[in-house]
């Protein structure tokens, strides 16, 4: 960041704590999205509005889906493996300096938590693969939260198809969708394509009709510090295996063939064993002898 940039920053950010009605939102901090004040690759810094969700809100306007409409980085300089274990932070522009304990009572508006999703997409935010879900608790900028890149995730370098995506849909107040969109490089050695798992798209009419309210955090702080990443949802998402490499190894979390339910073509059933030619001529041998 620039120290022009930096100064424009930390105006707005003064602006945003000393205007009542204007409560910033979260977006994400690491990897870095798409319009965001921090981001040095980022053509446009949206310092104003990077928090508010696709919906738009006060003084905000609608963002289209996908990623906000934000221009895609310069230049991709966040790089993640296969296999590799990423921490995600999150970011809220009225807390700019280093966290307190005495923050933690203070309002990050985030809406006690509710459903958050990360996907890669490889085709720019056409379509998505879900590779970890946070329920009840997510986000909070007090915590890291734990995302894997599937093993099997093949390489990607193509400037603005490679998409690691931040999607939320919050538990209190408006029915609202949010997404973050960071660019980045994918290095792996898998030859299949990631199967696609789709984002839950809803709460963004007209474009995601369906309204849902997810829960909320356990411990129903509403804005102030929640109870961070559940247990049950780290181990999940770090236990995950997605998709196939293509080197001829099945994936790991596929069901087995479920049996045919096909008869036989003389309509009896053999329950999967055949009588061979041989044995038949056997036994009828072993009856003439008998004779």
């Amino acid at each position: 960041m620039t120290f022009i940039s930096y100064i424009a920053f930390s105006i707005v950010c003064v602006i945003i704590l000393l205007s009542d009605g204007v409560l910033a939102h979260s977006s994400m901090k690491y990897p870095l999205p798409r319009g965001h004040p921090l981001n040095p690759q980022a053509p446009k810094k949206d310092y104003a509005c990077i928090t508010a969700p696709l919906n738009g809100g006060p003084d905000c306007p609608k963002k289209p889906f996908p990623c906000g409409g934000y221009p895609v980085d310069t230049k991709v300089t966040q790089v993640f493996h296969a296999g590799e274990v990423i921490n995600v932070k999150f970011y809220n522009p009225n807390f700019p300096g280093k966290l307190t304990p005495a923050d933690t009572k203070r309002d990050q508006a985030r809406h006690n938590g509710g459903l958050c999703e990360f996907s890669l997409s490889y085709d720019g935010g056409k379509s998505y693969t879900v590779i970890a879900t946070y329920h009840r608790t997510c986000p909070d900028i007090f915590f890291d939260w734990k995302v894997k890149i599937p093993e099997a995730a093949p390489s990607c370098d193509t400037r603005g198809k490679c998409i690691f995506s931040w999607s939320w849909i919050d538990a209190n107040g408006n029915r609202e969708f949010y997404q973050n969109c960071a660019d980045v490089k994918i290095v792996g050695n898998a030859t299949k394509p990631l199967p696609v798992i789709d984002i839950t798209r809803a709460n963004l009419p007209p474009e995601f009709k369906k309204i849902i309210t997810p829960v909320g955090d356990p411990s129903n702080t509403d804005n102030a510090k929640g109870s961070g990443p559940l247990p049950s949802d780290v181990s999940a998402n770090l236990a995950l295996h997605i998709g196939s490499s293509g080197n001829g190894k099945s994936n790991p979390t596929s069901s087995a063939p479920k049996p045919s339910n096909k008869k036989p073509k003389d309509g009896k059933k053999n329950n999967g064993h055949k009588k061979s030619k041989k044995s038949s001529k056997s036994s009828k041998k072993g009856k003439n002898k008998s004779n």
